[in-house]
């Protein structure tokens, strides 16, 4: 506790025990089966200890040349104030993009959408971050949030929005003509027919897009191999960067997947990471 600066509740919680527990045992004051007790904080102990040692991979972002297409995109919303989409298949990186570009620029508005929510649900969560009353009904919400952004030169970054309904589109696109800001809708292919409606007669929402960017389902080969080399140093090796652009199959989320399993079996045996790791980590996964 004193090295790692860790509290009793911390340390009752990640065994399963109160506050209590710790602190009676700690004082030599516990009444209970010492034994299994501490054979539980051994464990824990062991587990955090390996922790330590693990050098967890972290993803980070790399500018790609689909990072910097997507970056650029979003630029022209901000800066035009016009309604721009990027679109493509789950592990593209969209989420990592929309991120960085909400980092360095602190007037960008970032909203990540979940499946339930509603017309009001992204109000009030657009209310929150721009610091205003989330109380009062639908319009007052709305007339709210566009009183604040007018002629604000901000932008308003929305991620998976594939889960938002028709009424909640809708009501960003009033948002983005009254207030004249600009507006990047990310997500699954399917937020185009979300957008268009099935027989397309979204036209009105629809219309108001000015670029749309696809960024399909698989990663240029650069990507991956740029990718790759910033988490992983050794997958700068020709024959390892094969490999896991094969078994990665040009996708993002997979591929980070695969470098946490390679680097994790290299530290475990003491081995430089091969292509045999590779194709061994790759059949773990779902397809």
């Amino acid at each position: 506790m004193s090295a790692k600066g860790w509290s009793q509740s911390q340390i009752a919680r990640a065994i399963g025990k109160s506050p209590a527990v710790i602190n009676q045992y700690l004082q030599d004051k516990y009444q209970g089966n010492i034994a299994a007790l501490e054979e539980d904080l051994r464990q824990f102990l062991n587990r955090e200890t390996e922790k330590s040692r693990s050098q967890k991979l972290c993803a980070c972002f790399v500018p790609t040349v689909t990072a910097r297409r997507a970056l650029e995109v979003i630029r022209m919303a901000h800066l035009d104030g016009e309604i721009n989409v990027i679109y493509g298949d789950a592990g593209m990186g969209k989420t990592m993009i929309m991120r960085q570009y909400a980092a360095e620029n602190r007037d960008a508005v970032l909203i990540e959408a979940d499946p339930g929510y509603t017309a009001r649900v992204v109000l009030e969560e657009l209310c929150s971050k721009l610091g205003l009353n989330r109380r009062g009904n639908i319009h007052e919400l709305s007339d709210s949030c566009v009183n604040a952004l007018r002629d604000s030169g901000r932008l308003l970054l929305i991620d998976e929005a594939e889960n938002l309904p028709y009424r909640a589109l809708e009501m960003i696109r009033r948002i983005h003509d009254k207030a004249g800001i600009g507006v990047v809708l990310a997500g699954m292919p399917r937020l185009i027919i979300n957008l268009k409606g099935k027989r397309g007669e979204y036209k009105q929402l629809y219309s108001r897009v000015a670029f749309a960017l696809p960024l399909g389902d698989v990663l240029p080969r650069n990507d991956i191999n740029d990718i790759a080399v910033s988490v992983l140093p050794d997958a700068a090796e020709p024959a390892v960067s094969d490999e896991l652009f094969n078994a990665s199959r040009g996708n993002a989320r997979r591929l980070f997947k695969l470098l946490r399993g390679v680097h994790r079996h290299s530290l475990i045996s003491g081995e430089t990471v091969s292509t045999e790791a590779v194709r061994k980590m790759s059949e773990m996964l779902i397809n």
